[in-house]
């Protein structure tokens, strides 16, 4: 593109010459001034503008736009082309800082900022990208110097380069369709968000301290919108919106990308928790406002989290690796005594710096920790993160808070707050490693002894109640004796050998995946003396996947089967009887369903063939029910069996009664330890008529399984 030097002189429209009329005299000659290319007058005009009361110098707009259509982006940077980049940074400054200071009216249609920048885009990117250029540092190293300092201060770099975007995502809709669907300005936002990331410090060189605690947190903090905005869907759903991969190969990758989100976060947390208390807890107050300039930061910057994860599953399965989970608990742990505070009913009760307001912050980060566990194909190890790094106490500590529920302006219950995160992580309690860490969190507890805290939130409080009477219920489930003897002892028929003392590798059988054997003659030993039967029925117990963290619960999840059944007795009859009169064809073929997906669990009711991921057409079943009817110690219940329904996070498996399974299947080895070990020898069984060449696994896990003495 050729350079054009600054013309000598630039003309107004008729109207627009009127309308400068209404400034006083001195800033009139310096606008005239500066029409004739003066670039100092320009500069001037900039410092005239005022920080209140602004909107009488509207009119100076087509001054800093004809100075701005007087120059192009030079290709090259030498001494002929610096008098027009001076010339036209004068004029992005004046456009930027009128648009800013320009009081906003949602009511009045337009805003300064979509007329005087997002309509003339074309005009000043180009600007914009060629400052970020060459006057701020590298993105991914913000230690050397910019190629030409010479030409703009980082200070004013900045404020060319990066306030207009973020003014632009909170008033102008047309301007967060353009972020949404352009690809440069994405490219360009992406890379200015590493940069801003990488900033240390709250100080840019050139900061002749207008700004008391420096532009840098201020930009950190609201610049999370600008970034949410670009990898969120449009209000309008015809309009186009570009996938999160544009943005995510922009800034550098998945791994930059979250890597720096979590940076965010980090860094807006400690600006909050670093800042002053407030004089006087007011709305006037400058304390009060930078807080609450940091928890909305705070809050687009979890709802930027929330989104990512919900649209890419690398980046979710990265931010799990990442520790965004535990991240995300300390910041809200940190950051709640600052925003949890009663202060005044003016200020309680405020619509954008209220309590209902502030709770809003950290109920979105309850709601990305919530949406990783639920859309996590491994939810147990978001939710040991989460139990780990904390979550039950910082919930516990949120009880002194009243929720307001009797006000109209507080935000309603929902969308994954706080209740519902406690409930989600209750459907979890059924597997040994969270239960590991239930014992830990326990431990941290009773370690710390801490006052009881008033409860203002009562619907917090029952339910935090139930979830930790939960917690206690699955201690007490995990500790029942035998402790998971399927996973460290000999199935083999009386065989007392522990996985511990396993002379060669743990053979585990490869059709139902739950009993190991010391040795082959143990296991075909088993298959003759039942496991043919029921092989097929505990693998039913531990899903198609046959996953660990189901196979290590089974006694977790079994005690919760067995408490939770006995304790809706009443619902269950109620339940049998309606679905014999609504299958009447099936009403000796009743399945009880156990839904553990919820909390608290639901109790369902259907004919066999209607359970998910159930072979009940297999002709085994029959005599299956008939054994279970025979060996049962109770009068029938009006159904065959029942069944369990559990989730991983987004995995879903329906699973054959594990208290059932393992009690009928191991009955006379584990539960009866006095019989002899009736070993028969392999020489005198038929292996044509035994076993298939898949139920001996001699590959599968190595002897590092060791008896959990609890």
């Amino acid at each position: 593109m050729p350079f054009v030097a600054v013309r000598s002189s630039l003309s107004l429209t008729t109207d627009e010459t009127k309308a400068l009329r209404s400034l006083p005299v001195p800033i009139r000659i310096t606008a005239r001034n500066a029409l004739q290319g003066s670039t100092a007058d320009l500069a001037r005009l900039v410092d005239s503008i005022p920080i209140g009361n602004a909107s009488r110098f509207c009119c100076l707009v087509p001054i800093f736009h004809a100075a701005l259509n007087s120059v192009q982006v030079p290709n090259y940077i030498n001494p002929q082309t610096i008098p027009a980049i001076t010339h036209a940074k004068c004029a992005v400054l004046g456009l930027v800082k009128i648009s800013t200071v320009v009081p906003f009216d949602p009511d009045s249609g337009d805003d300064a900022m979509t007329k005087y920048v997002v309509r003339r885009w074309d005009e000043i990117y180009p600007w914009m990208r060629f400052f970020a250029r060459n006057c701020l540092p590298p993105p991914y190293d913000v230690s050397v110097s910019p190629p030409r300092p010479d030409l703009c201060n980082v200070f004013n770099a900045a404020k060319m380069c990066i306030s207009p975007l973020t003014i632009i995502c909170t008033r102008s809709e047309e301007g967060r369709h353009m972020l949404r669907s352009s690809v440069s300005v994405q490219h360009y936002i992406a890379q200015l968000w590493i940069l801003v990331g990488n900033i240390r410090g709250n100080v840019l060189p050139g900061d002749l301290g207008t700004t008391s605690d420096g532009l840098v947190p201020m930009m950190r903090s609201t610049f999370a919108l600008t970034n949410y905005v670009c990898v969120s869907e449009s209000e309008d759903p015809d309009k186009i919106t570009l996938p999160l991969s544009n943005y995510i190969h922009a800034a550098g990758g998945v791994k930059p990308v979250v890597i720096t989100l979590l940076k965010y976060i980090r860094r807006i947390t400690r600006d909050a928790v670093a800042l002053e208390e407030p004089r006087s807890w007011t709305v006037s107050d400058e304390s009060v406002k930078q807080l609450h300039v940091y928890t909305v930061g705070l809050q687009y910057s979890f709802h930027f989290l929330q989104t990512i994860s919900r649209q890419d599953a690398s980046c979710r399965a990265q931010l799990i690796r990442q520790g965004s989970i535990r991240m995300v608990v300390d910041a809200i742990n940190e950051i709640s005594p600052r925003i949890l505070v009663q202060a005044n009913e003016e200020l309680d009760f405020d619509p954008q710096m209220g309590l209902a307001a502030r709770q809003n912050v950290l109920w979105s980060g309850y709601s990305y920790i919530a949406s990783a566990i639920r859309d996590a194909d491994d939810g147990v190890t978001a939710v040991c993160q989460a139990i780990d790094a904390g979550l039950i106490q910082t919930l516990e500590k949120a009880v002194v808070c009243p929720a307001h529920a009797n006000r109209r302006d507080h935000p309603p219950r929902g969308c994954m707050g706080d209740i519902e995160l406690l409930f989600l992580l209750a459907t979890f309690f059924i597997y040994d490693r969270v239960v590991r860490s239930i014992f830990r969190h326990w431990f941290l507890v009773h370690s710390a002894p801490r006052e009881k805290p008033e409860i203002r939130d009562k619907g917090l409080g029952i339910a935090l109640e139930l979830v930790l009477t939960a917690t206690i219920d699955a201690m007490k489930h995990r500790n029942v004796e035998p402790i998971n003897f399927h996973e460290y002892r000999c199935s083999g028929p009386g065989c007392p050998m522990y996985a511990s003392k396993f002379v060669s590798k743990k053979r585990r059988c490869s059709g139902c995946l739950i009993s190991i054997y010391c040795s082959e003659k143990c296991q075909r030993t088993a298959w003759r003396n039942g496991h043919k039967k029921w092989c097929q029925v505990l693998r039913c117990t531990v899903g198609p996947w046959g996953s660990r963290d189901i196979r290590t619960s089974l006694q977790v999840i079994a005690g919760f089967e067995t408490s939770t059944i006995s304790g809706m007795t009443k619902d269950v009859e109620t339940q049998v009887h309606e679905a014999q009169q609504q299958f009447p064809a099936f009403s000796d073929k009743l399945v009880l369903m156990l839904d553990m997906t919820v909390y608290p669990p639901e109790s369902h009711v259907l004919p066999v063939h209607k359970v998910e991921q159930f072979p009940g057409e297999d002709p085994i079943w029959p005599e299956i029910a008939d054994e279970i009817r025979a060996r049962s110690d109770s009068p029938p219940k009006g159904y065959m069996f029942s069944v369990v329904k559990v989730h991983l996070g987004k995995p879903k498996f329906t699973l054959f009664s594990p208290s059932m399974a393992l009690r009928m299947a191991f009955e006379g080895q584990y539960f009866s330890d006095d019989e002899a070990y009736d070993s028969v020898d392999e020489d005198d069984i038929d292996d044509s008529n035994t076993l298939g060449d898949q139920d001996l696994d001699y590959d599968s896990e190595s002897v590092d399984d060791k008896c959990d003495d609890v």
